[in-house]
């Protein structure tokens, strides 16, 4: 009974308890915690969001970097099937129609020579023909010539070009190759040659003073990337190239290619070149990160790549003669 009592008695005391042991959160307490739970949200929130901007613009650096790699890459294994390369480019752009006009800066021009794709159904057909059957008069001398050769000569610019707010590319320039072939892939049947194309080899019409023929050239473009850093107006633009090459453009020094000078022999055991002895080329090429989309914040220095360097050996050997 006594316990049963004691019971009572808690039971008792406990009912006549004051209401201040049971109350919750004052609103200065609540507001407190809101903004303390504020801060630690909205810092957790920042860290996320600048965590996706510091990938995705690695990842824009990655992408450069590789950009910049594919082209250099594609450019020494394009001039290393040169024939003819000018220390001059301006002087041909001039004449190609179908190239843009709007501050392209010519870097480097060259003749290569494309031998004839066997796979080409037009191809086929040509070779498995007699020329005299097919043609006659100049056209005959020209298959004739084709069937030996085994190619045709094709000219080659690449430039730079600045991009804009209002284009669909996004870095600081882009890189424009253009080309000139004798033929395209239909026209080769026929041997009917491109509109403004000229043989560089003619009596009258070399690869050092080469003028286009008659007709409007064709809009031969396309883009090797557009991330391509601008000129540096803090660093140097001339002197770049060593000691015996000509550097084109003369004032670049994110785009520019050294091509060798004539040189004179001093050993005549040695096994260089001295006439059209450009067989020797360097390309220099810079890209940058800097995109037009503000969201992903500014790139540091780090962002700028370092100069990617490739040096040529250019395969071709017309007027190229051995010293005494």
């Amino acid at each position: 009974m006594a316990n049963k009592a004691d019971m009572n008695f808690m039971l008792a005391w406990l009912l006549r308890a004051k209401p201040t042991s049971r109350r919750g959160f004052t609103l200065v307490e609540l507001l407190v915690a809101i903004v303390v739970g504020s801060l630690i949200v909205g810092t957790m929130l920042y860290l996320v969001v600048e965590m996706l901007r510091i990938n995705r613009r690695e990842e824009i650096l990655t992408q450069t970097q590789q950009d910049m790699r594919r082209a250099i890459d594609y450019i020494t294994r394009d001039a290393g099937e040169a024939v003819y390369i000018y220390s001059s480019p301006a002087a041909v752009l001039t004449q190609i129609n179908g190239f843009p006009t709007g501050g392209e800066v010519p870097v480097l021009a060259f003749w290569r020579l494309d031998p004839l794709d066997p796979n080409n159904a037009n191809v086929r057909t040509f070779f498995n023909s007699t020329c005299s059957s097919a043609f006659s008069g100049a056209k005959l001398n020209e298959c004739n010539t084709l069937r030996l050769r085994q190619g045709y000569y094709t000219l080659v610019v690449y430039a730079q070009q600045q991009n804009t707010g209002s284009d669909i590319w996004g870095g600081k320039s882009r890189i424009v190759r253009y080309e000139l072939p004798k033929y395209t892939a239909t026209g080769l049947a026929t041997l009917t040659i491109t509109p403004g194309y000229a043989e560089p080899t003619g009596g009258t019409n070399t690869f050092a003073n080469w003028t286009k023929g008659t007709g409007t050239t064709p809009r031969n473009l396309s883009v090797l990337t557009d991330f391509v850093d601008n000129n540096d107006t803090g660093q140097d633009t001339t002197g770049l190239c060593p000691a015996g090459y000509l550097q084109t453009p003369a004032n670049a020094n994110n785009f520019y290619a050294c091509v060798l000078e004539d040189t004179t022999q001093v050993n005549p055991d040695d096994a260089n070149l001295t006439v059209g002895s450009n067989q020797t080329l360097i390309v220099f090429l810079r890209g940058n990160t800097a995109t037009e989309n503000s969201a992903l914040g500014a790139f540091s220095q780090a962002g700028r790549l370092p100069t990617l360097r490739s040096e040529v050996l250019i395969r071709g050997v017309l007027d190229k003669q051995p010293g005494l």
